[in-house]
């Protein structure tokens, strides 16, 4: 609980990591470092390595000349950009609470699963009704891992639209189109079923122009 994060357990497992390199930080031994982490449950190797990613992420940062700063930790602006990056790589798996009750349906392949015990919603008793997850297991309870709490809105402002244009009928997806019209106030581009076809041949015709132009 010391480390629980109301955002989510991505923003648990920074605070785990920002204790663990103040710890690392503070010229104790090693081996009070690794006891540290056996007091509190965690991984010593794993976040030993979390340290030399970020290292190698800052050399790749340095080389390319990128402004380097200090986080604003717990600022509304800085859980907004982590939740921002996050779904720049995993808005493949999102899901939503279809019950009230933690039931949650992935948007992608309509699976059913539950937060994890350990995660703190869970523990704090709170089902958001859309979260990012970073693991599934169907085999571990149909256990949804790690998981932070989205919005419909925020997910439309970053999703790629071929993704979201390619998602099977749902409500989830009814849900998210309403999102998309409230906060652009445009509707969602919906072709004709008489022009899908002359749309389709005239897709054809243009991929044939451009190989003969490409040859």
């Amino acid at each position: 609980m010391k480390f629980l994060h109301p955002a989510g357990d991505h923003f648990t497992l920074i605070n785990i990591y920002r204790e663990y390199n103040q710890m690392r930080r503070s010229n104790v031994r090693p081996y009070v470092v690794e006891r540290w982490c056996q007091d509190h449950l965690l991984d010593y190797s794993a976040l030993e390595m979390a340290c030399v990613i970020r290292g190698e992420l800052l050399d790749i940062m340095k080389r390319l000349e990128l402004p380097v700063s200090e986080p604003a930790v717990g600022t509304d602006e800085n859980i907004l950009n982590i939740k921002k990056s996050l779904l720049s790589g995993y808005f493949m798996q999102i899901a939503r609470d279809v019950d009230g009750l933690g039931n949650y349906i992935m948007l992608i392949h309509k699976q059913v699963g539950q937060l994890h015990p350990n995660s703190g919603y869970c523990l704090n008793h709170i089902f958001p009704e859309w979260v990012l997850f970073h693991e599934f297991s169907v085999a571990d309870r149909s256990c949804i891992r790690i998981a932070t709490e989205i919005s419909p809105e925020l997910f439309m402002q970053m999703v790629p639209q071929y993704y979201f244009s390619n998602l099977p009928p749902s409500e989830s997806k009814e849900i998210l189109e309403k999102a998309l019209v409230c906060t652009t106030n445009i509707a969602p581009p919906e072709d004709p079923p008489e022009n899908q076809g002359k749309a389709a041949e005239e897709e054809t015709s243009s991929a044939s122009e451009q190989r003969c132009l490409i040859q």
